[in-house]
């Protein structure tokens, strides 16, 4: 039986929530599948909700909170899953979502679903920088990593423009309403159509305390 394997962060309303869409669709079916998971990282979570406060829409964020997804409700429902705690075996290839820890190359493919178009938008709280840096639109990027972050041949996008009053939290969820593109781009991994993009800009880094405060107070100034 064909075997994969499936990074992820135990994040039960966003990061489960796409492992579970996942893992449920016909496409693994005939699969095993084995699901390393790193724990949530609590400061990042602040980082996060400062973001949202000053940012984002708490009323959304609330009804997103509302619905979970457990790791043992994801073993309990497919019983061709399993928790590992690290790689010791040769898989067909790898999925990272929404793994917020560096993952080790291994000898075979790791595809990512990036928040983000690796030319102008890598790296992380994609959900924040809009603001900063006024993007109208952020793209969906389903690629196979490399040795350097949030670059490498790109499987699938979908560029998603951007409304006016767009909050930090409809961005932050933006992969919760297109499920679509999961199951599309699974589908297209053994396509050899790749693109890759030989000039890119710097990486957005998760922001220190420090520069998200000052950030923040520098962008209401600049209204």
């Amino acid at each position: 039986m064909r075997r994969i394997i499936i990074y992820t962060t135990n994040d039960e309303f966003l990061s489960l929530k796409l492992v579970d869409k996942i893992i449920s669709n016909d496409i693994y079916k005939n699969f095993k599948i084995d699901i390393l998971i790193t724990k949530a990282n609590f400061i990042r979570k602040i980082k996060i909700m400062f973001v949202f406060l000053f940012f984002g829409s708490l009323k959304d964020l609330f009804l997103n909170l509302r619905s979970k997804v457990s790791i043992k409700d994801i073993v309990k429902k497919n019983k061709n899953c399993k928790i590992i705690d690290g790689v010791n075996q040769k898989y067909e290839y790898g999925l990272s979502v929404y793994c917020t820890s560096k993952i080790k190359l291994q000898d075979f493919k790791i595809y990512n679903f990036h928040l983000g178009n690796l030319q102008s938008q890598r790296g992380s709280f994609i959900f924040f920088y809009k603001f900063i840096k006024d993007w109208n639109s952020v793209t969906l990027t389903f690629h196979e990593i490399s040795e350097k972050f949030d670059v490498g041949k790109i499987v699938n996008e979908k560029k998603i423009l951007l409304e006016e009053n767009c909050k930090a939290t409809d961005i932050f969820f933006i992969y919760i309403k297109n499920f679509d593109f999961l199951i599309e781009s699974l589908n297209l991994i053994e396509s050899s159509r790749k693109k890759e993009y030989l000039e890119y800009d710097k990486i957005n880094v998760v922001p220190t305390f420090i520069n998200l405060i000052k950030l923040t107070f520098l962008n209401f100034f600049k209204k």
